[in-house]
């Protein structure tokens, strides 16, 4: 098995993230999907980051 990772940073749309990550795991056979988010930056430039975690084979 194998592991692709993809980060969205606060100022990526989410369309562009998705669409990037709906067309890798349309390629290959997905086993699992893992999300995380975190906290990032500071008081007048805050936001998230989201890991997404593909397990395929």
């Amino acid at each position: 098995m194998k592991i692709k990772l993809f980060k969205k940073l606060p100022k990526e749309s989410l369309k562009d993230f998705e669409e990037q990550v709906n067309e890798f795991m349309a390629t290959v056979e997905v086993v699992d999907v893992k999300i995380a988010t975190a906290s990032a930056g500071h008081s007048d430039n805050f936001g998230t980051v989201t890991h997404t975690l593909v397990l395929y084979k």
